[in-house]
């Protein structure tokens, strides 16, 4: 059996979304000429590409409990009063005080 065709990652999405929009998989496999199967592992591999675009990018899913939520505003609110801090002392150092 020779190689069979090569397609786009744009056409392989065009495909599958096809499917997805409610189509019939077997007609839309007859009209572009493949399988079933193909169309089912190009479908699968489109999921497994999503939930990768939706994890979080330093490739560690998202954790919001109150828990870090709460260290990450008592970081920002530590930066803030430092920083509050040091224009005080520098206002007072121009200032003459």
């Amino acid at each position: 059996m020779g190689k069979g065709r090569k397609w786009t990652p744009e056409e392989k999405v065009s495909i599958v979304l096809e499917g997805v929009r409610g189509a019939s998989v077997k007609d839309v496999c007859a009209k572009h000429g493949l399988s079933e199967t193909q169309y089912y592992r190009w479908r699968d591999q489109a999921l497994e590409g999503m939930k990768q675009g939706f994890a979080d990018k330093r490739g560690r899913e998202q954790r919001h409990t109150p828990e870090a939520d709460n260290e990450r505003l008592l970081k920002i609110i530590g930066e803030q009063a430092a920083a509050l801090d040091l224009q005080k002392k520098l206002s007072k150092m121009w200032s003459g005080e």
